[in-house]
């Protein structure tokens, strides 16, 4: 799954969550586990990786640096693009939070939270400090960071009309600007334009601005996957998603039925193993 397809999820939550956690909501803790193994491990994965870019762009070959930089870009544009639901997830689980009057979901999005803002500016300061990034690179990067950084205050603001978020954004003032033309904008048929819209905008912003192939397809999937799952499939019944974060649901829903069939039959179950001493016992012959 490509990071540009996070901005679609992204905006989804950003609209339909925020009523929806007004109801009677359970959570999942195995989904929020599953995105927090995920996103750690992405998060190991580029800090690896901009590690070996940084001493390959000081060590290597003026010659070598145009492939060197080449090689950083796809992590670098996951990193800021998929930032946006990053923000987005841990200001839904902080409105779930207060509002269920729990402190379930936070602790797990704001470890994320905090592990993705370190990788970013580790990318930032590769963009600033490393060699030879040439002009053709850096502004079209740089116009990148910009428009994340405006879609998820953007964003935010849906969930600021409801709860106060602004501080995960990167312009307070922008979040709460947003935060109150959304409040006038309620309604059913309304949300289903908006999201009509975003969705279109979303496409249109990052769709064939970043490169095709992502620095980490399986993570993103797994991270998409694990969000869905977390507050229950009712968010998403009502309207269709792109199908491989469907896909990324249901291998997952798939994946727990697995462990609770392996749990169920497992020899370890104390209830599997008192039903099969008494089978032993009503079969074994009387003296």
């Amino acid at each position: 799954m490509h990071a540009r397809e996070h901005v679609q999820l992204a905006a989804y939550l950003a609209i339909h969550a925020p009523a929806y956690l007004r109801g009677r909501v359970t959570y999942s803790p195995t989904a929020l586990e599953q995105y927090w193994i995920a996103s750690k491990c992405r998060l190991d994965r580029w800090g690896i990786r901009l590690k070996t870019h940084s001493q390959l762009l000081e060590t290597g070959s003026v010659s070598d640096l145009p492939r060197f930089w080449n090689a950083a870009r796809p992590v670098i544009e996951e990193i800021l693009v998929s930032d946006i639901l990053t923000r987005v997830w841990i200001s839904i689980c902080v409105a779930h939070d207060r509002i269920q009057m729990k402190n379930v979901a936070e602790p797990v999005a704001r470890s994320v939270f905090l592990g993705h803002m370190e990788a970013r500016n580790r990318a930032l300061n590769l963009l600033l400090h490393g060699r030879g990034l040439e002009a053709t690179m850096m502004v079209p990067l740089n116009r990148l960071r910009r428009r994340s950084e405006r879609w998820t205050d953007m964003l935010l603001g849906y969930i600021a009309a409801d709860t106060d978020v602004n501080s995960f954004g990167f312009d307070q003032e922008r979040v709460r600007e947003f935060g109150n033309d959304i409040r006038s904008e309620r309604g059913s048929s309304h949300k289903t334009a908006s999201w009509t819209l975003l969705l279109e905008s979303a496409i249109e912003a990052f769709g064939t601005q970043l490169v095709n192939e992502p620095a980490n397809a399986d993570m993103n999937r797994d991270i998409a996957g694990a969000v869905m799952n977390t507050f229950g499939a009712e968010l998403f019944d009502q309207n269709t998603l792109i199908n491989p974060m469907w896909e990324a649901r249901i291998v997952n829903l798939a994946d727990d039925a697995q462990r609770l069939v392996e749990q169920l039959l497992t020899t370890n179950d104390p209830v599997l193993k008192r039903k099969q001493q008494q089978r032993a016992r009503w079969s074994s012959p009387r003296m």
